[in-house]
């Protein structure tokens, strides 16, 4: 619903209700690494999984005062979700010998509430350049969280003398938590084309947890264990910014600094809590210059502190899957990363170029890295420690141009990642670095006016690399080739198609996987202002019915197949009231 009160003043709401049921069956290979013990993991699962969400938004937009604006938004969610899985996980060892087999069943009921609500003033002052703004944001947000989960381990020390346990495992949770984050900013003209910007900010977390779990283990005798616990999480941070801004029509140069005060409680009920108070000083700098229309350019740099979450440093351990244990670290500290951003674009009307870059480079110190570790067992303990530093270097390019001649424009794209990061794996550090490398060509052509015609192609290759594994090194590519083309056969009747092409290949997983997708839709307009329309789309015409997830990370790659809907049809109309 939209109502407009006047011209730039309007209030609008919208209201969605969604209730789906998801079951399939995906499996999942994957290699681990352990130093010297590398090992196997393949699962067969299936799943079955139930949401029931409310979604309700709201806003009010005034700007039809010429000194000042207002901006209210909002929303209200309610999710619930309901997920059953059983999983039947294999171990093996370098030999290829089956070692552990572990047969899971699991049932997850999630009821998740979530409000907030969004403030915005802005004020332009009696002198040219003077003005604030204020703003708030609050959000708070609570789920109920009920897990059950059986397991049934069979560990095989040798063929001939197996040894088994099952598993009884239930836990309820509580979770409430709020977040406020309150801001002022002001701007001062101080002599020609220089001003003074001061901001100031305040930013409020507070999260509460409370949890009940028990966990039989019957073997040939039955033991109980209970795990309870009350654990509450807050930290403030608040930052003071003051800047210089000298402006003309072709430049604009910032420079300034912002001052930190970041201060974190944590820690269990009826327990002495955690504290940490840290104070930072941390430059920022900017120059954006236009000499003319149609380009801009534009240097960077900031420094940005980053707190462990609540996760990272929680004093409680999650040892709700038995296979993967989390734990917190409460001495972890926080970490540092300077960032230095470079953007160009340049858009050249008389010959239709276009073209948009950015190169971005992060450096990290006294990074957060994980800490995994182990056993026999091949029981996964996941914590976190300070060590290291983390480097990240991003770039994107893209350039597109009009081919008068030929009535067609093309477009080149390419991104590119490389990173490098620590790890810690059976307490030997372990060097990760990822390179991802994509470039996508496309052609199409530009009198759009009935006929929309498009074609292109991408490729993708990642490598990654372990300093702890010798000859483990990871290749990965993805091919995509694609086509679609829209034609509107009249004013009232329009037909659309698209049909993608992908190639998958590893050289840790011998099967290489293609997956063709086409999909179509057809809709019709009853009247000239097209306020009522008929719509059938078409998906997945040739029934793979199959989804391909791939991931690397700091101990293990892994290969998913999932089964998706397959193909199926979707009818809609839609009627403009006015």
């Amino acid at each position: 619903y939209g109502y407009e009160f006047k011209k730039k003043e309007s209030v609008n709401a919208d209201y969605f209700y969604n209730n789906s049921e998801n079951s399939g069956n995906s499996i999942s290979r994957r290699i681990n690494l352990s130093g010297s013990n590398n090992f196997d993991y393949k699962s067969d699962d299936t799943f079955n999984n139930i949401t029931n969400n409310h979604n309700f938004n709201f806003d009010y937009k005034n700007q039809s005062n010429k000194t000042n604006s207002f901006f209210v938004s909002g929303n209200l969610v309610s999710d619930d979700r309901v997920s059953y899985a059983t999983r039947n996980a294999l171990f093996t060892n370098n030999d290829n010998e089956l070692v552990t087999q572990n047969n899971n069943q699991l049932e997850n009921v999630n009821d998740k509430k979530t409000g907030s609500v969004s403030v915005d003033f802005n004020q332009k002052l009696q002198k040219r350049g003077r003005s604030f703004s204020i703003g708030i944001d609050i959000e708070n947000a609570s789920s109920k969280r009920n897990n059950n989960n059986k397991s049934f381990i069979t560990r095989r020390l040798n063929t001939n003398n197996p040894n088994s346990r099952n598993l009884l495992t239930l836990r309820d949770e509580k979770i409430n938590g709020s977040r406020l984050n309150f801001n002022f900013k002001y701007t001062e003209p101080l002599w020609t084309n220089n001003y003074l910007r001061v901001e100031s900010t305040l930013l409020k977390l507070d999260e509460k947890q409370l949890s009940n779990q028990s966990r039989a283990t019957i073997t040939n005798d039955t033991v109980i264990e209970f795990l309870n616990y009350n654990y509450r999480y807050r930290e403030n941070s608040y930052i003071t910014r003051l800047f210089h801004n000298y402006v003309t029509s072709k430049l604009n140069i910032s420079t300034g600094f912002e001052l930190q005060d970041l201060n974190r409680s944590f820690g269990e009920k009826d327990m002495p809590p955690f504290t940490k108070s840290q104070y930072y000083v941390n430059p920022q700098a900017s120059i954006v210059y236009k000499p003319k229309i149609g380009r801009k350019y534009r240097i960077a740099y900031k420094r940005i502190i980053k707190s462990p979450s609540i996760g990272q440093s929680t004093t409680v351990i999650d040892n709700l899957n038995p296979f993967s244990i989390r734990k917190g670290n409460p001495d972890l500290n926080t970490e540092k990363m300077d960032r230095l951003t470079f953007i160009a674009n340049i858009n050249k009307l008389a010959s239709s170029t276009i073209f948009s870059s950015k190169i971005q480079f992060s450096y990290t110190d006294n990074a957060i890295i994980p800490s995994i570790s182990i056993d026999e067992n091949f029981v996964r303990i996941r914590s976190f420690e300070n060590g290291g530093d983390r480097k990240q270097l991003n770039t994107y390019f893209s350039l597109s141009k009009k081919i008068n001649s030929l009535g067609i424009r093309y477009t080149i794209k390419n991104t590119n990642l490389i990173s490098t990061s620590n790890s810690i794996v059976n307490k030997e550090l372990n060097d990760v670095t990822s390179k991802d490398f994509l470039v996508g060509l496309t052609f199409e052509n530009f009198n759009k006016n009935t006929l929309d015609i498009k074609t292109g192609a991408s490729f993708n290759i990642n490598n990654t690399s372990f300093f702890i594994a010798d000859n483990l090194d990871r290749t990965y590519t993805q091919q995509q080739y694609y086509t679609s083309f829209d034609y509107d056969f009249s004013d009232n009747l329009n037909f659309n198609t698209q049909f993608d092409y992908i190639v998958f290949s590893d050289n840790r997983f011998t099967l290489n996987q293609t997956l063709p997708i086409w999909n179509a839709a057809i809709s019709y307009s009853f009247s000239r202002k097209k306020n009522s329309t008929l719509k059938l789309i078409l998906i997945d015409l040739l029934d793979k019915n199959i989804d391909i997830y791939r991931r690397s990370t700091i101990n293990y790659f892994e290969e998913t197949t999932t089964e998706s809907l397959g193909r199926y049809a979707i009818l809609s109309f839609t009627y403009k009231i006015r």
